[in-house]
């Protein structure tokens, strides 16, 4: 419902500023739920969130202002590092279940937690979005009666029950927290599914999976992902649990996290006069280590716990798409970008990626029960069903862009799918993206949007398509109409109507004419562009000739040999603010360095005879003033240990023949 913007506050500060769409400006549902949140943000403490600074939620266009959280979100942190161990992942246990206590003991109800809303402040975790949290006394409801919101994967059971979507409690929060530490220790969600329906009839049905977890942490989270709320710890005990000294499996906290941890542990007590529900947990507070001992509380009975899965399981067909519609708050837009470096006068129009889907790079290699995505001489889609592939960097393109890439059909039963604005989904749950999506088939052609699993054929046409032959698919979007052609002929067109797709990420995938029947396509060449003139930007010339540049490294595989990068300029403050014009009491004139980047990622294979080179083992000796490049060679290992490097990581690139062939790390701290 609204859109997040970087800004600079009048001292200086970055901060946050969400407005609502001027779409949704005028009706009061939005208005309200917005209200909600500035209300809700404003009563949980700042430690475990962003602090809310200003807010107008009355204005014309209503807009919060929050502290900016410069960190990454739990996801990317998973999905650039992979799933996380000891006392990192200990860490997330411990400061989500803090921000949940203090959340709680604000008498608040996020009904949002997923990972994409935790972020890392100087690495302590902050719960951010509260865009669609409820007081716990709620005594007004701003979503309809067949409206449930959310995200399914984190979903809790009661929570697919529309009709008690307005009783809930703050288990809600408490399975949420236990389907982001497991996904935090795993890599994936505890009741993923291949569809929709099937995410819901686990949560209903079945135990979650926590293999892999530490087994402390393991028995928490199944304790936290029990059926009936009432089953599960609440935020403070789990709190309690997670902050017992004596427990040698727990791995030491920083300091600084224990302290917010223990600080929101000490707040429930001054919670307690105003919530008499939370009394109760007085005595475990004040003697932590009680919560080992204390007696189980009782389950519920067969009978009443059948209950609860029969009255919510009536919800899987809704959720599959029959009546129930789910919201997701959905991502914020993304940051505008500056200028590009050859001219302040235009404005970046957005990203532009190259890649040829030789290697797993901007893509990856995913499995599911109903097909693949994996890589031979391209991208290659397999399924029985319907397989979507996402890039793993979740670029996001502005509504006019353009696609172009290469499908090649395997047989008669396989259709190659482009999806464009598809709107962000949790981790492996891309099925579940809206969308709007264009399918090559053998003689036939369509153009659709996909809204809550539902799809809408906007336009259909008739072609006939070699099938074990490359076709070169263009699809351009503006803001009224997408025009599709094939080879070069224009093939099809049709309107796009839908005021929720209004940009989003470029997704492919496969189709089988028959479902059982095997599809299998491939795709290479990918360009994906923002505007409407598929020739600019260019392919860079370096994609297959010579070049040295700066950059923006966002991928250094050297086991799969792949790179991506951003050709990047990296100007002293004064330099930056020069080129863009800005007053000299900006902050960032002050700055040693900024980042201006081309807005345009690139992959590119490394070369076999491949050298790293560094310049912090021995600055004086390694570091080459000119350039501001490392100069000694390295092992890729000690090349590719993290210090204080932003991200993306800032290189000195040099290509021979299309292949990276070194990388220096530059000083631009």
């Amino acid at each position: 419902m609204g859109s997040v913007f970087l800004a600079e506050a009048p001292g200086g500060r970055l901060v946050a500023v969400k407005v609502i769409r001027p779409e949704y400006a005028h009706e009061e549902e939005f208005r309200a739920r917005f209200r909600s949140e500035v209300s809700r943000a404003r009563e949980v403490p700042p430690f475990c969130t962003a602090e809310v600074l200003d807010a107008d939620p009355d204005s014309i266009t209503p807009y919060l202002v929050v502290e900016y959280v410069d960190g990454p979100s739990l996801t990317e942190v998973v999905a650039e590092n992979g799933p996380l161990t000891g006392g990192s992942l200990h860490g997330v246990a411990v400061g989500v279940g803090a921000a949940l206590a203090a959340i709680h003991g604000a008498g608040v109800i996020h009904r949002d937690l997923k990972p994409r809303n935790v972020l890392f402040a100087l690495g302590t975790p902050k719960v951010i979005d509260f865009g669609i949290a409820r007081p716990l006394e709620a005594t007004s409801h701003h979503t309809r009666p067949d409206v449930v919101v959310g995200t399914l994967a984190y979903m809790a059971p009661e929570r697919l029950d529309p009709d008690s979507e307005r009783l809930l409690t703050p288990a809600v929060d408490v399975f949420a927290w236990g389907g982001v530490v497991a996904y935090a220790g795993t890599g994936r969600t505890p009741f993923g599914g291949d569809t929709p329906a099937v995410t819901a009839a686990r949560i209903l049905t079945q135990p979650p999976r926590v293999g892999g977890l530490p087994p402390y942490l393991a028995e928490l989270v199944t304790a936290s992902l029990e059926k009936n709320p009432a089953d599960r710890p609440t935020a403070p005990e789990l709190l309690d649990r997670l902050l017992v000294s004596g427990s040698a499996a727990a791995p030491p906290l920083p300091a600084e996290l224990r302290r917010e941890a223990e600080a929101a542990a000490s707040a429930r007590h001054q919670a307690a006069a105003q919530h008499p529900a939370a009394v109760h947990h007085q005595a475990a507070a004040q003697h932590p280590a009680a919560a080992q001992h204390r007696p189980a509380r009782p389950r519920a009975g067969r009978g009443k716990r059948m209950a609860v899965v029969a009255t919510a399981v009536t919800a899987v067909a809704a959720v599959a798409g029959a009546g129930l519609r789910l919201l997701d708050g959905g991502d914020p837009a993304p940051v505008p970008e500056p200028p590009t470096a050859t001219t302040a006068a235009v404005a970046v129009a957005g990203p532009s990626v190259f890649d040829s889907l030789r290697q797993a790079a901007s893509f990856d290699a995913t499995r599911a029960e109903d097909g693949s995505c994996g890589f031979r001489s391209g991208l290659r889609v397999r399924t029985t069903d319907s397989m979507v592939c996402a890039p793993s960097s979740g670029v996001v393109f502005p509504p006019n862009q353009t696609v172009s890439v290469r499908a090649t059909l395997a047989g008669a039963q396989s259709c190659a799918t482009v999806w464009f604005r598809a709107t962000r989904e949790e981790e492996g749950l891309d099925y579940l993206a809206d969308a709007y999506r264009f399918a090559l088939c053998p003689g036939e052609l369509s153009l659709s949007s996909t809204i809550d699993g539902r799809e809408t054929v906007i336009a259909t046409g008739k072609r006939t398509t070699t099938t074990g032959a490359p076709h070169r698919i263009q699809l351009s979007a503006d803001n009224r109409e997408a025009t599709v052609s094939v080879d070069g002929e224009r093939v099809l067109a049709g309107p796009l109507t839908e005021s929720s797709l209004v940009s989003g990420r470029v997704l492919l995938g496969a189709v089988a004419t028959r479902k059982g029947r095997q599809a299998d396509v491939t795709f290479t060449d990918a360009q994906l562009r923002s505007g409407l003139d598929p020739g600019a930007p260019a392919v860079p010339a370096f994609v297959s000739g010579d070049a040295q540049f700066k950059a923006g490294t966002y991928l250094t595989y050297d086991i799969g040999r792949v790179a991506i990068v951003e050709p990047t300029d990296y100007l002293t403050g004064a330099e930056y603010c020069r080129r863009f014009a800005l007053a000299t009491t900006s902050p960032q004139c002050a700055r040693k360095y900024v980042a201006v980047p081309s807005s345009t990622r690139v992959t590119l294979p490394i070369a076999d005879n491949r050298v790293y080179l560094d310049y912090r083992r021995n600055r004086a000796k390694c570091l080459d003033p000119s350039t501001n490049a490392g100069t000694c060679k390295v092992r890729f290992e000690e090349f590719a240990t993290v210090s204080d490097e932003p991200d993306p990581r800032p290189a000195l690139v040099t290509v021979r023949g299309g292949k990276v062939v070194s990388i220096a790390k530059l000083n631009v701290n």
